[in-house]
């Protein structure tokens, strides 16, 4: 059975002011009982997972956002929450508060800052997943396990670790384990995420479609092209953080 010692915290950091608003402030990090490993100057979200891996022989590793904040009581309630998805499913090895279901189902629980409301619905069942929203994936660590560091720059990942969890034979499952994720919108889904969304579809096209958070992947060009279209009128991405994580975790009914 897991207890809080088998937990490590694992984040990819750019902005410590982000940092300690959100993430740093969560009360089981900021008491010391969730172990915080930061990762700066990664060239990509894998490879930065992958030192983070390396800096830690932790059990379960939560690899989380640097603007999420996990509410007080969170590290025990994921802790029940996990030992019933071991006993339900034994072989899990990627959760999740908030996913994809393969045919393109989104199921879980998180406050969205960016969207000012609550994204999924209280009391829903584990439900198995094709991919995640990477705000915050819980790994159940596994022998060997690496992340692809030819996924290049920081999106995808997620749906990536899903596919390579069936590959091991294994399962991936949404968890009602809400958390606020003080989110700054993504512009543009050119770049960087268009180069993720072009290796993730090479990599897994015998799987296709694979259905994301954004858009799914796909040969066909156009579910893309409308992800893009529908972003035409984002603003850049603040600096500033546009809401306190805590307060919003009191509105929002997490603690």
């Amino acid at each position: 059975m897991l207890k809080a010692e088998d937990f490590c915290l694992i984040a990819a950091v750019d902005s410590d002011a982000v940092l300690e608003s959100c993430l740093r402030r969560s009360p089981d990090v900021a008491s010391g009982r969730l172990p915080l490993v930061v990762i700066k100057d990664a060239k990509c979200m894998s490879a930065a997972y992958n030192e983070g891996l390396s800096r830690t022989s932790a059990a379960i590793c939560l690899f989380a956002h640097q603007d999420v904040y996990l509410p007080k009581g969170w590290l025990d309630q994921a802790i029940t929450t996990l030992n019933a998805l071991g006993e339900a499913h034994p072989d899990w090895m990627v959760a999740g508060p908030y996913g994809i279901t393969p045919d393109g189902q989104h199921i879980g629980r998180v406050w969205d800052v960016t969207m000012k409301r609550e994204l999924g619905t209280r009391g829903f069942a584990p439900t198995a997943v094709g991919s995640f929203d990477e705000l915050l994936l819980i790994f159940r660590r596994t022998e060997n396990f690496r992340f692809d560091e030819n996924l290049p720059h920081f999106h995808l990942y997620g749906t990536d670790m899903v596919q390579m969890a069936t590959d091991l034979g294994r399962s991936a499952f949404a968890v009602e384990l809400p958390v606020v994720h003080n989110n700054r919108p993504i512009v543009s889904l050119g770049g960087g995420y268009l180069k993720a969304y072009r290796y993730a579809r090479r990599k897994w096209r015998a799987r296709l479609p694979i259905y994301t958070s954004i858009c799914a992947l796909t040969d066909n060009p156009l579910p893309l092209w409308r992800a893009r279209w529908r972003r035409r009128h984002v603003k850049a991405r603040p600096d500033h953080l546009s809401a306190d994580s805590v307060e919003i975790a009191r509105r929002a009914g997490y603690e």
